[in-house]
């Protein structure tokens, strides 16, 4: 490909990635892309931005440039709005939450490059309030089809390098000029150098060309000895030769400078007024003037910054820790007392323990928290903890940021809080607290209750403390691992009465889930009627329908589940957050898995799987891969099933997650049944039954009783099933599961003799199976078999037909495939027509029916967190693969009856 040069300025020895960036730029209207520029202070970075800037401008794009500043740290989306300044894009278009936030920019911009490409252009990135860096991370990830780029400059510390890592976006790393490049730019800047001080320029910048330019400057104006006596690491040599120019400065000009270096506002007016604080004396704008012509800072009438990020550095570096101090004392004096910030500064003056200060700390924490600044969240609840004088009180603030940190999913922090909160002071309770955490965070092991048996007694200690409200949060977050726990009747009923004494009310859907995951045997009615009622009720929240959606499924209510998840998954892609979402897709995957929807299955297993892995939340990761095995199998592709379960068997073995094996074993008795290996499916399926197997789950099994009922029946074990039927019916009667019950009207009806069959298959067929579509299926199959058998062909042939049309619905191919030999074997000559609709991947599949739905590319970006033109390029593969040309063609084949048949 040729490279059009149009306004690339000349820069020395940056040839590499200089084409690396006009390459993104040629590509531009094609479609956009992201790079980060990552390297060290002063390599160049900048220069290789405004570079790319100059081209673009030549070229006729737009660009939109900001500078991070640490100021940005806690002012959720100032960044974004100071990026995005004169676009259209609102200041209410950045509240509710980092998922309306950041599809609010991907569409503003993808509505601005529908004329001319966009290129966002942020330096210093590493400053950027992390709500607008999360916000840019997303759009840079869905650049596809959209005529923008994105390209920013990070720092290489450790957390601007974490940062990166965790954005997933493409990096170019700037590495230092070559030795011939670096003599070059020095030849250029400082010609007059002798040779000897030359050496000793190049020695001691080692290739940066801002270390380069700058001891260049000193050396023409001083001697040699100067640099000679450096032995400072790079920064800190630059830090140095910044702080040497302060020095000059005037002592109201250094105070004013001091103070603006650690103020986060760059507003002239408040640094003035704290300047003066510290100095007891009057300071103006005007002592800005000596830094202005030594070219530390840049000012206009309101605003002041610094000439380059090592200058803040320097001048904080030069000061000793008392006057720190003292300077963060008089801004946390100059500001009101309902700015965060100053709270912020109360605490970095503190020499000690104060407890005040800390209690302030640990309330802006759950204020940033609660506006979309995580990570400044965390920051103030660590730094909280480490003020606070009572160790008891320390270490559960640790255990709070701990768990501040899973959900920002900064992997660094979590390891770091947990660990220094294990050798904290912690009172009992929030060592419980710690060990049920760390073990779900830290080695995703949803199972084991034997660290914790004594729950009941630690809900009354937590409700004394802390009262019933904190408890039953706790509770609600940590009850998902007594399910896959296989817990004791015994050791539940302590738990049980310990819930019932909590002062809260009964019908709090907190209250429903835990009761659910925890006692669903012992309370499965009871939580049937309250689900039944609270699935009604309009105050439920997206939260709380997510809790009501496990809770369904844990007593086995699958169809109730589905649409309860279902809403929840609506509700929070309006919105948020990102995490919770994808815990409500795994949670309708799952669904689907168990009603054999594989369609709607597949389109939840694999979105929710993208968002998982999106929010850092390995654990979701796991379980959602565990329920696409089995979808996976129904579908009929069974290697890709086989090959999924045993992945997801490595990370549970690995996790000691063994209960949870049992999603393992269901995944490969469906591949077995879909194979029609119906033994191997038998013998994968049985060990979820058995006690002393390790993948054996007393509720799962529940679960996989519909699929072993199968297995049995093609594989001549009715006997066998009779009795693992028998010893179930009683669970099933107490708990009043659903999916249990219908289980069991399928096994009496394939297990009886043929004198009662007819009557229990019809029984079963009387009963309401319209949220079972998949069993419903199952069973008209096999009656419609039963019937064949006895030589009632032409009976046999309705139920087999309709079998087949149903199992085609959901897209259980293997069988809709059996279905239809039955029936050809009844006498009907009959063949299946191949649906078009499985040409499609799942994402192609969604979008085909948010089309049919009658939504417009701008709804469907918004629901599926992509831009327009993303979802126009999507539409412009689906076209041709189910050969139409229109959304109205696509509409009538997506709402076609499915399941027509060749007769």
């Amino acid at each position: 490909m040729s490279i059009v040069l149009v306004a690339m300025p000349a820069l020395i020895g940056r040839d590499s990635e200089l084409r690396d960036l006009l390459t993104l730029l040629d590509g531009a209207k094609d479609g956009g892309g992201a790079l980060v520029l990552s390297g060290a202070a002063g390599v160049g970075k900048s220069a290789l931005l405004e570079a790319a800037m100059a081209e673009a401008t030549a070229r006729g794009a737009r660009v939109l440039t900001v500078t991070g500043v640490s100021a940005e740290g806690q002012v959720p989306y100032e960044g974004l709005r100071r990026l995005l300044a004169g676009t259209g894009l609102v200041p209410g278009d950045l509240d509710g939450g980092p998922l309306r936030a950041a599809m609010s920019v991907l569409h503003r911009l993808s509505a601005l490059a529908g004329d001319s490409p966009v290129i966002l252009a942020v330096e210093d990135a590493h400053w950027l309030d992390e709500p607008s860096w999360e916000a840019l991370a997303f759009v840079g990830r869905r650049l596809r089809s959209d005529a923008v780029i994105f390209l920013t400059t990070l720092r290489d510390d450790a957390d601007a390098q974490a940062r990166l890592a965790a954005s997933g976006l493409p990096a170019l790393t700037v590495p230092p000029l070559t030795d011939q490049a670096a003599a070059e730019l020095l030849a250029r800047v400082a010609p007059d150098l002798g040779i000897a001080l030359r050496a000793r320029v190049l020695a001691e910048a080692a290739g940066n060309p801002l270390a380069l330019m700058e001891f260049a400057a000193m050396a023409s104006r001083h001697d040699q000895e100067m640099l000679a006596s450096s032995r400072l690491p790079l920064t800190e040599r630059l830090e140095r030769a910044f702080a040497q120019a302060l020095a000059a400065l005037p002592a109201d000009t250094r105070t004013l400078a001091l103070v603006a270096a650690l103020n986060e506002d760059d507003a002239i007016e408040e640094n003035t007024r704290a300047a003066s604080l510290l100095a007891g004396t009057p300071i103006g704008a005007s002592a800005l003037a000596p830094a202005t012509r030594a070219g530390l800072v840049v000012t206009d009438a309101a605003r002041v910054r610094f000439r380059h990020p090592l200058i803040r550095s320097a001048i904080v570096q030069a000061a000793g820790a008392d006057l720190l101090r003292e300077a963060h004392a008089a801004l946390a004096a100059a500001l009101p007392d309902d700015d965060d910030r100053r709270i912020w500064h109360r605490a970095a003056a503190a020499a000690s323990y104060d407890d005040n200060v800390a209690a302030g700390l640990a309330a802006a924490a759950l204020r940033a928290e609660g506006r979309g600044a995580s990570g400044r969240a965390l920051e103030a609840q660590e730094r909280a903890a480490y003020l606070t004088a009572d160790p008891a009180l320390r270490g559960a603030r640790l255990v709070d940021a701990a768990i501040m940190a899973f959900g920002l999913g900064d992997r660094a922090a979590l390891e770091r809080l947990v660990g220094r909160a294990e050798d904290a002071d912690l009172a009992p309770i929030d060592r419980s607290r710690l060990t049920y955490f760390r073990d779900l965070a830290l080695h995703f092991v949803w199972t084991g209750v034997d660290r914790l048996s004594d729950l009941g007694e630690f809900l009354d200690e937590m409700r004394a403390r802390d009262g019933s409200a904190f408890a039953l949060r706790w509770l609600a977050g940590v009850s998902m691992r007594w399910y896959f726990s296989n817990p004791t009747r015994e050791s539940r009923a302590p738990v049980l009465a310990a819930i019932e004494r909590l002062a809260v009310p009964q019908d709090d859907p907190q209250v429903v889930s835990s009761l659910a995951m925890i006692t669903p045997v012992e309370r499965g009615r009871q939580i049937l009627v309250q689900l039944d009622a609270l699935s009604r009720a309009s105050w439920v929240s997206p939260h709380n329908l997510q809790l009501l959606g496990g809770a369904a499924n844990a007593v086995g209510a699958f169809p109730l589940g589905a649409r309860l998840y279902a809403e929840a998954s609506a509700g929070m892609r309006a919105r948020g957050p990102f995490g919770s979402l994808a815990h409500s897709l795994v949670g309708q995957a799952t669904s689907a898995a168990r009603l054999g929807d594989t369609r709607l299955g597949s389109i939840a297993a694999a979105e929710a799987r993208a968002l998982a892995s999106e929010t850092r939340q390995p654990q979701w990761v796991l379980t959602v891969d565990a329920a696409s095995a089995e979808i996976h199998a129904l579908r009929g592709a069974t290697d890709v099933a086989r090959d999924l379960a045993g992945q997801v068997e490595r990370a549970f073995l690995s996790a000691g997650a063994y209960p949870m094996l049992s999603l393992v074993q269901l995944a490969r008795g469906a591949a077995g049944l879909a194979d029609g290996t119906f033994d191997a499916a038998w013998d994968a399926l049985r060990p979820i039954f058995n006690p002393s197997e390790v993948s054996y789950h007393q509720y799962v099994r529940l679960w996989a009783l519909p699929h072993l009922a199968e297995a049995a029946l093609l594989s001549g074990r009715q006997a066998e099933l009779r009795g693992v039927a028998d010893e179930l019916a009683p669970l099933i009667e107490e708990s009043g599961s659903p999916v249990g019950q219908v289980a069991l009207a399928y096994v009496r009806a394939v297990t009886a003799p043929d004198e009662s069959a007819e009557e229990l298959f019809t029984q079963a067929l009387r009963d309401d199976l319209v949220g079972w579509p998949f069993e419903r299926a199952r069973l008209r199959y096999a009656w419609g078999a039963w019937l064949r058998r006895q030589r009632r062909a032409a009976e046999a042939r309705a139920p087999l037909r309709a079998a087949a049309e149903a199992f085609d619905a959901l897209g259980a191919v293997p069988w809709s495939e059996r279905a239809l030999r039955e029936l050809r074997a009844s006498g009907e000559r009959i063949r299946r027509k191949h649906d078009t609709r499985d040409r499609l991947t799942a994402q192609e599949l969604q979008i085909a029916q948010l089309v049919a739905d009658g939504l417009t590319n701008r709804d469907i970006g918004q629901r599926l967190f992509v831009s327009p033109r993303t979802v126009s390029t999507h539409l412009s593969r689906i076209f041709p693969k189910l050969g139409i040309t229109t959304r109205g063609e696509l509409s009538r084949l997506m709402t076609a009856r499915e399941g027509d048949y060749i007769i």
